[in-house]
């Protein structure tokens, strides 16, 4: 799909959309239940989609009604029918792995060819110290995996911790049910940390429990826990309303709802960073307002925060001075290269922007101009372009929008109800 996208100021009140990473975490603790499960407010959209449909191959009733979805668990995951297809979700793929080897059976994951290309490498020889047999399908390191089912010893184990978040949320949801005590103990810098805090929230609503150390690079796990089933809502996306809050400041302002005040959600720096940038923000109960402002450039520590990274770049542009996005590598192993994408792709509009090891270096204020521009198949370049092309002079051509889907299905949908002058070809 392509879209056009012409110069504009955005505005209006939109709701956000319901948390990717929430509605993840929910499914896969509501698998490991043993009985019915509610969760409301769901995000609905490919990637959790993908999860939903691997829980039911794994022996998960699931059915989806206006006002949520109902998940019964058996307790632990059963042997499936086939291959559990991940399609583009590396959610789905890593949080579930080791989950899956508590089936009595083998389990075998696969994925369309972006997540072929997204390691695993580093989970599945934690998992094998953990008593868990596995054996790679295609190349080594990367998926598709089969995983032996017959159950998870535990013991001791230490991951790094500058890959994946999702790597240990994977070890953590399967090791309460081991045979013993599992401690997991991260070797480097825990980045991304505010996803493990995610999932170790939504373990406590199934009844989980686990120690963590001060400094969360250590994690005692309890065997012989169970998990509970649960009736839960999930809050709004931070991940996805920073395209908006974006968007309005740049625009002509906006009122972004359903969102979490009190949210783990790293994310929620979106509200600091742009704060710090110049932007004038308000928080009113589950709202956010934000005014057209003019920002000033900063250096920004993504390590924390690699998803906001596309939407930022996108701001800095717009920002007087030079600003740093620093410490964002791991953004090579994304749906794509997204350091490359983004910076490739705004150079095409006039942007003045470099890449510095792992960093990008970005010089505003820059008028940007329409341009023939690609997704990349990657749903956050797809959405942050757009949002750079209502601030560019002339039409901008995206090719490949269709990826919006795999996170926020009614993206365009929203910014056509903030005004965005859009139009599908």
């Amino acid at each position: 799909m392509q879209i056009i996208v012409r110069e504009g100021a955005a505005s209006g009140r939109i709701k956000a959309p319901s948390s990717k990473s929430l509605t993840h975490r929910a499914m896969i603790c509501s698998l490991l239940s043993e009985g019915t499960s509610k969760i409301g407010s769901p995000l609905l959209c490919d990637d959790t989609q993908a999860t939903c449909d691997a829980c039911v191959m794994m022996g998960a009733d699931a059915t989806i009604k206006d006002d949520g979805i109902t998940i019964k668990g058996n307790g632990r995951p059963e042997e499936p029918g086939g291959p559990i297809d991940c399609r583009e979700s590396a959610s789905t793929l890593r949080m579930l792995l080791a989950s899956s080897a508590l089936a009595d059976g083998n389990v075998t994951f696969t994925g369309k060819e972006s997540l072929i290309n997204r390691p695993i490498g580093e989970l599945i020889a934690a998992m094998g110290d953990l008593g868990i047999e596995s054996r790679y399908l295609g190349a080594a390191g990367y998926p598709p995996v089969m995983i032996k089912g017959g159950g998870i010893e535990g013991g001791r184990v230490s991951l790094r911790g500058d890959i994946s978040s999702q790597y240990i949320s994977s070890l953590l949801f399967a090791c309460p049910m081991a045979r013993k005590k599992t401690t997991i103990g991260i070797t480097t810098k825990l980045e991304s940390l505010p996803y493990v805090t995610l999932t170790l929230d939504m373990q406590r609503e199934y009844g989980i429990d686990i120690i963590t150390s001060e400094r969360m690079d250590r994690f005692s796990i309890e065997s012989g826990q169970s998990y509970r089933p649960a009736k839960l809502s999930i809050e709004g996306d931070y991940s996805s309303a920073a395209f908006l809050l974006v968007a309005g400041c740049l625009g002509m302002g906006a009122r972004i709802s359903n969102l979490n005040k009190a949210s783990s959600q790293g994310d929620m720096r979106i509200l600091g960073i742009l704060g710090s940038m110049g932007a004038k923000l308000a928080s009113e109960v589950d709202e956010v307002k934000i005014e057209r402002s003019e920002l000033s450039a900063r250096e920004i520590d993504c390590s924390d925060i690699p998803d906001l990274v596309p939407i930022l770049a996108v701001a800095c542009t717009q920002a007087k001075g030079i600003s740093r996005l620093i410490n964002i590598s791991r953004l090579r192993i994304k749906e794509s290269d997204r350091l490359g994408s983004i910076s490739s792709e705004l150079k095409k509009m006039g942007a003045d922007i470099t890449i510095d090891k792992d960093s990008l270096i970005i010089k505003g204020k820059t008028r940007l101009r329409g341009s023939v521009l690609e997704s990349h198949n990657d749903h956050r370049i797809a959405m942050a372009l757009t949002v750079a092309a209502l601030s560019a002079s002339g039409d901008s051509k995206i090719s490949g929008m269709e990826c919006v889907k795999k996170s926020y299905p009614s993206f365009l949908y929203d910014m056509h109800a903030m005004g965005a002058d859009i139009d599908v070809v």
